[in-house]
């Protein structure tokens, strides 16, 4: 089960954490996010093995968006239980299913995801370029397969689509 989050779910989203060398969304800068107005509760995005009250989330997805904004415009944290095989198809599905909550409610774009590597890791070792590598997958899978890097910060896109001809208006000539 995916789902947005609600104040039930603050404790649980608080404790999800990982070990990998990404940069995350821990309790604190949620907390402040929250505060601010650039975290929310209907942009924080869980999965559920099961679906009872005392179910413990197995993937967590935190979009950020500026002070007043409507929607996300990114996910700043993707996190899957370490404990599972197949991240990227749990991260993949927590987008798609976000994405598409998003969209019903009026976003006309996808929200990047961005990943970024803690200060002084080195993005040749393996578990930095196996923690990109399954966010990667995920990300292509949920339709965000442009990548840009800047040093030590990748943003995954959706496809832009190529604008629309000018079409010539008769008689002008143009």
């Amino acid at each position: 089960m995916f789902t947005s989050s609600s104040r039930a779910h603050d404790a649980a989203i608080l404790r999800f954490t990982g070990r990998e060398p990404l940069d995350r969304v821990d309790a604190l800068r949620y907390g402040r996010g929250l505060a601010a107005g650039t975290y929310r509760r209907e942009w924080t995005w869980l999965a559920f093995v099961d679906d009872t009250p005392d179910a413990t989330p197995v993937a967590r997805g935190v979009w950020w968006g500026p002070v007043g904004s409507v929607h996300p415009v990114a996910l700043h944290c993707l996190l899957v239980d370490e404990s599972l095989p197949h991240p990227e198809v749990w991260g993949a599905a927590l987008i798609r299913s976000a994405h598409r909550a998003f969209a019903e409610a009026g976003a006309i774009l996808a929200p990047d995801l961005v990943v970024e590597e803690l200060p002084g890791t080195d993005s040749a070792d393996a578990a930095v370029q196996a923690a990109v590598a399954w966010r990667r997958a995920a990300a292509a899978d949920a339709g965000l397969p442009l990548e840009t890097v800047d040093g030590s910060r990748r943003t995954f896109s959706a496809r832009l689509a190529p604008a629309p001809r000018a079409l010539a208006l008769a008689g002008t000539g143009r």
